[in-house]
C-alpha cells in the first residue's frame, strides 16, 4: 500500500515537472499532456496492483493446496 502512494506521488511529481517544462506550448497541449501522463500513471500503478494481487492470490492458492 505504501508503494502506491509512493508511486502516485512519483506520477504527480513528474506530471507537473513535464507541464513546467512545456510552458512554450499552448494551454490545451498542456492540459492534453498532463492528462495523458496521468493516464499512463495510472495504467502503471493499476498493472502493478494487480500483479501482486495476482501474486497473493496464487500464494494463497498454493498454501490452501498444500494443506490438503
Amino acid at each position: 500500500m505504501k508503494n502506491l502512494f509512493k508511486f502516485g506521488f512519483l506520477a504527480l511529481a513528474i506530471t507537473l515537472s513535464a507541464a513546467a517544462c512545456n510552458s512554450t506550448k499552448t494551454d490545451s497541449s498542456t492540459a492534453d499532456s498532463i492528462d495523458s501522463n496521468a493516464s499512463a500513471s495510472i495504467d502503471s500503478i493499476d498493472s502493478s496492483a494487480t500483479a501482486k494481487t495476482d501474486t497473493i492470490d496464487s500464494a494463497a492458492d498454493a498454501t490452501v493446496d498444500s494443506v490438503k
